[in-house]
């Protein structure tokens, strides 16, 4: 059976005024167990239905809930639109702003797709994987070598999918990639000892600090290979990460082979989501 709740407006509202839509909102979004029916108001009073009678905590939340309420209209949400007015219906993932980019390449200061390239050859000893250069890198099997691969992007960038190619691949032949924290940053960590308070940052959050490079979330783990793949090993995702992987931070990739195989080569290709793909004339950047 239906419970009536009343209320003045002007003296149990903080401002006098009763917005009912926004009223309603902030009952259905409180801890309020009884269904709320509907909202009227006449005169100097405003009556607030529910489908039962509240218990006493209920009741005392809803006297928190209409002692706070401003009267004020909800915001309206406007949807975004095309540049010709049309509405904006997506079922992507791709932020908003951000275009589609596909690379092998990573940035640099201040050039996109410039730096570093996706790529290992073990018939030479360039990139040598040591564990010691990483807080928590992982140790080299025995029997096995192992090359790293290190890319950044000098914009926030949403990972997505990605292809490997390669030639020669032993059995047992495999790579791990990450998302990495630089020496001599700061990073979320339950375990740290350094309030977000301490670093200017909003949140309860804690923070470690980086003495060495820190892997701090997996992308691949230990995807084996074998023979060739010309055409690419594809790896698909649902959707893009929720989160852009923050400015000057790495994907590391940690390629192995055994210790006889000076044949295997290969290199790899991200899809990701990003604001700028090229840097205009003056040095501006676009793509946006």
């Amino acid at each position: 059976m239906a419970n009536k709740y009343t209320y003045s407006i002007l003296n149990d509202f903080p401002y006098s005024k009763v917005d009912t839509l926004r009223l309603t909102d902030e009952i259905e979004d409180s801890s309020i167990t009884i269904a709320l029916d509907y909202i009227n108001t006449s005169g100097d009073d405003c009556d607030v239905w529910f489908k039962a009678v509240l218990p006493s905590v209920d009741e005392t939340t809803l006297s928190g809930v209409v002692s706070s309420h401003s009267g004020e209209e909800p915001d309206i949400i406007i949807p975004p639109t095309m540049s010709d007015g049309r509405p904006l219906v997506r079922a992507d993932t791709r932020p908003l702003e951000t275009q589609t980019y596909f690379t092998m390449y990573g940035d640099t200061v201040s050039g996109i797709g410039d730096g570093k390239a996706l790529i290992w050859d073990f018939s030479n000893d360039d990139d040598i994987y040591d564990p010691n250069d990483f807080e928590n890198g992982p140790a080299v099997v025995s029997g096995c070598k192992c090359k790293r691969m290190d890319v950044w992007f000098n914009d926030p960038a949403y990972l997505k999918d990605g292809s490997l190619y390669f030639q020669n691949a032993s059995f047992g032949s495999h790579l791990s990639m990450y998302i990495t924290v630089p020496a001599g940053s700061y990073y979320p960590n339950d375990a740290g000892s350094i309030p977000a308070a301490a670093l200017g940052l909003p949140g309860n959050q804690m923070y470690a600090y980086a003495s060495k490079d820190v892997l701090f979330a997996c992308y691949l783990m230990k995807h084996h290979m074998v023979g060739d793949c010309p055409m690419g090993d594809e790896l698909n995702a649902e959707g893009a990460q929720v989160d852009a992987i923050p400015v000057g931070w790495k994907i590391t990739g940690i390629i192995c082979t055994d210790e006889d195989n000076n044949n295997f080569r290969g290199f790899g290709s991200l899809e990701m989501y990003r604001a700028h793909t090229v840097i205009l004339p003056g040095g501006a950047p676009g793509g946006e």
